[in-house]
């Protein structure tokens, strides 16, 4: 079986999640009104669609289809102007060069997805992108379901493969999962507190050190 390299998007791509805190409780108060959007929570990792099926759960009577439209404008210049990661593309003409196959795990519809791998010019690098919340059948993170699925997509040994991911609903599914799982801590917000990954990085670079550590162990 091969080896994956598979990416969670926002958070490690880029910092798109700075530019939302804070606009996504103001957003569900605005969309579902103040008492079912207090109870909303945060929603950082989780999809549209299980963010909605909170809502119908807590009473709305708004339609999926109008809180998609509300959500597309309001992400549209997040997705545009958030800044890109620095070092993506040294990482993964690294990891090629070391047969790494590489995916990605989101749960971001994929239109979104595919402007930033766009942006970035690694949609070509990639031999499976899941955004969660567009497959039928895939449950949000913490549950597996993403990324293995990514995994199944590219036949990979999800003990010879790694997840690179920032929140700990994302790190929890990259380990329920069988990856090694690296916790990308560039784009926390202030006081984020990330735990269960098996090693963490800051940067691109600190990441390719201990993808080149692991790959050791692999031989």
């Amino acid at each position: 079986m091969n080896k994956a390299f598979i990416f969670d998007m926002d958070g490690v791509l880029v910092d798109s999640e700075s530019q939302w805190i804070g606009k996504d409780h103001e957003f569900h108060i605005g969309v579902f009104g103040k008492e079912i959007g207090e109870q909303i929570g945060n929603t950082t990792g989780i999809s549209l669609k299980t963010i909605y099926e909170k809502a119908c759960d807590l009473g709305t009577n708004v339609s999926y289809e109008e809180y998609v439209v509300k959500y597309n404008k309001l992400v549209t210049p997040i997705y545009a102007q958030a800044a890109l990661t620095a070092g993506v593309q040294d990482l993964t003409n690294y990891l090629t060069s070391k047969m790494f196959l590489l995916g990605l795990v989101s749960a971001t519809p994929r239109r979104w997805i595919q402007s930033v791998t766009d942006r970035l010019q690694i949609s070509d690098k990639l031999g499976a992108v899941v955004s969660i919340n567009d497959t039928l059948g895939l449950h949000s993170k913490p549950a597996p379901d993403g990324y293995l699925e990514a995994l199944r997509i590219l036949n990979a040994d999800p003990a010879h493969s790694i997840v690179l991911e920032d929140s700990n609903l994302g790190i929890a599914s990259g380990k329920a999962a069988g990856c090694y799982v690296i916790g990308y801590s560039g784009h926390l917000a202030d006081g984020y507190e990330q735990t269960g990954a098996d090693e963490y990085a800051n940067t691109m670079d600190e990441v390719i050190d201990l993808v080149e550590k692991f790959d050791a162990r692999l031989e």
